[in-house]
C-alpha cells in the first residue's frame, strides 16, 4: 500500500527533528522570532518533501524500471517513430510481447516503443482501495 502524502510529511519532519544540525525548543516563554523562523523553516521543507514524494506516486511504471510479470492484465503506452503515442488494454504475456486487441507488439520493435505500463487491478484491490467510501455509503442507508 502507498504512504499517504500526511504520512510522508510526518516521517520527513520526524527526520529533521531527530537530525542533529536542527533543533527546535519550544519552552512556553521562549517562543521567539527565532522559534518562529524555525518552524517556518521545517514547514517548507516538509511542503518541499511532500511535493517531491507527491511526483514520484504516478501509477504508470517505467518499462526500463521494471516488466510486469507473465500473463498480467495491463494498461500500457506505445510511442512511434512519428511521434504519435497510443494507450492499449491488454496482456504482457512476458519476453517482451504485449498484447491488444489480438494485435502483438514486441518490446524491440524498430517502428514504436512501450513505455509505461500499469497494472490492472483486482476486483479485490479495487474493493479495498475503495473501502471508506462503501463504509460511508452504508451509514447513509439505501
Amino acid at each position: 500500500m502507498k504512504q499517504t502524502v500526511e504520512e510522508a510529511a510526518s516521517a520527513y519532519l520526524q527526520k529533521i527533528l531527530e537530525s542533529t544540525d536542527f533543533e527546535v525548543n519550544f519552552e512556553e516563554d521562549n517562543y521567539d522570532a527565532g522559534s518562529r523562523d524555525a518552524v517556518f523553516d521545517v514547514t517548507e521543507r516538509a511542503f518541499i518533501a511532500g511535493a517531491d514524494w507527491q511526483a514520484k506516486q504516478s501509477p504508470w511504471i517505467s518499462v526500463k524500471e521494471r516488466l510486469p510479470g507473465k500473463n498480467t492484465g495491463v494498461f500500457f503506452t506505445v510511442e512511434w517513430k512519428d511521434s504519435c503515442k497510443g494507450y492499449f488494454v491488454g496482456l504482457y504475456y512476458g519476453n517482451g510481447q504485449w498484447e491488444s486487441d489480438n494485435r502483438i507488439f514486441l518490446q524491440d520493435s524498430p517502428l514504436y516503443r512501450i513505455t509505461h505500463y500499469m497494472p490492472i487491478p483486482s476486483f479485490d484491490e479495487i474493493l479495498e482501495e475503495n473501502r471508506d467510501v462503501l463504509e460511508r455509503i452504508k451509514e447513509k442507508g439505501d
